[in-house]
């Protein structure tokens, strides 16, 4: 199994100084809100991926008043004990993000997948509601740990994408140069495209399971809207190089690329209607539990072991029963999750109080944190 063993903190968000322990199976980090709970899992996130989920400017994890900020993690992984590190620095007034494994400097790319990690937090509300590039990037996180081929391919998409869009605006040569750049657009495009596809496909079944055993009204479905469609490489590559041809007038007028992977989406129905139009709230929240959690179970079939699961604010909208099911829903990955009150829940649950950026164990009533 992959589990995440020990968390070393250090000015990081609200920690001057943190180091917990972490065991196997469900760890809740109780205490009242703005305590820092969600600082920890961050730091468990970034320290496995090299990003934050909460933030797209690095610096903002550097505690105020200090220059950088640092998480090391020790893991194991298929039997095997290795360390992570992640270091946010300040350097020429802008912020760098380097990681190490097993103490030597490491690209992201070989990082990602070591600790593999799914995160379900209140933000993902925004992927119902918002623009495709937050589901676009939930796609990506998940295919990105899986497969270090993914993740370089997507890499090399988005130079390849900067370069076509700087040659379609007039700074990267005669109108021409864009036949090298389509090439490698459509190759590296259609690579992606079929990921997506897969894992998509893979998805789509226990993402519908998991809405109806959370109590979710109507029949969840996630469906996947590519910006290329065709049958095979064959057909994506004739797909794609058809909408290049098509589009090619209104991307010059434009100056940016208007076809590809960048412009994807993932869709989710609720009984056949979008659900942002469909939903309420509460099924916004149940719907995308629902969506991490098969995103844990697709994971794990592939990897042959359960990624580790960070509920970030993720119970708080569920009734006890709806808890149960998901933190009794197996016996072997780990759990690292956040409340304002201890679960009742049977399987066992280690609690870790939180308050003011300091860690204590505690015994907690299901009921309220200060008993």
């Amino acid at each position: 199994m992959f589990r995440l063993r020990r968390l070393w903190i250090r000015t990081f968000r609200n920690y001057a100084l943190a180091d917990l322990a972490l065991a196997e199976g469900v760890t809740v980090l109780v205490g009242p809100n703005g305590q820092g709970k969600s600082n920890l899992l961050e730091a468990a996130y970034m320290v496995a991926t090299g990003r934050s989920h909460r933030t797209p400017h690095e610096a903002e994890v550097i505690q105020r008043g200090e220059t950088a900020a640092r998480v090391r993690a020790a893991i194991s992984r298929r039997g095997r004990d290795e360390e992570l590190e992640v270091t946010v620095a300040i350097e020429e007034g802008r912020a760098s993000v380097r990681m190490r494994l097993n103490g030597l400097p490491s690209a992201r790319g070989t990082v990602l997948g070591r600790l593999p990690v799914v995160l379900a937090a209140p933000w993902d509300l925004e992927l119902v509601r918002g623009g495709g590039v937050g589901r676009r990037r939930l796609m990506d996180a998940a295919l990105a740990q899986l497969s270090p081929a993914y993740f370089f391919a997507l890499h090399r998409y988005h130079r390849v994408l900067t370069q076509r869009n700087a040659v379609l605006r007039g700074r990267g040569g005669p109108g021409g140069a864009l036949e090298p750049w389509d090439a490698q657009l459509v190759a590296l495009g259609v690579r992606i495209t079929a990921h997506r596809a897969a894992y998509v496909a893979r998805l789509r079944g226990p993402a519908a399971e998991w809405f109806e055993r959370l109590g979710g009204a109507g029949a969840l479905e996630v469906r996947y809207r590519p910006s290329w469609a065709g049958e095979g490489d064959e057909g994506l590559t004739a797909a794609a190089r058809a909408q290049l041809v098509q589009r090619r007038a209104d991307e010059l007028r434009r100056g940016t690329t208007l076809v590809g992977p960048h412009r994807d989406d993932l869709e989710l129905l609720l009984d056949g209607v979008p659900l942002r139009a469909a939903g309420s709230q509460g099924q916004w929240r149940t719907a995308m539990l629902a969506v991490r959690l098969a995103e844990r179970d697709v994971m794990a079939a592939e990897l042959g072991a359960r990624p580790v699961l960070l509920l970030d604010d993720a119970l708080a909208e569920l009734d006890p029963e709806r808890q149960r099911r998901v933190l009794e829903a197996d016996g072997e990955g780990q759990v690292l999750a956040t409340a304002t009150a201890l679960p009742d829940v049977a399987t066992p649950v280690r609690a870790v109080a939180v308050r003011a950026g300091t860690l204590a164990e505690g015994a907690w009533s299901p009921r309220s944190v200060t008993s």
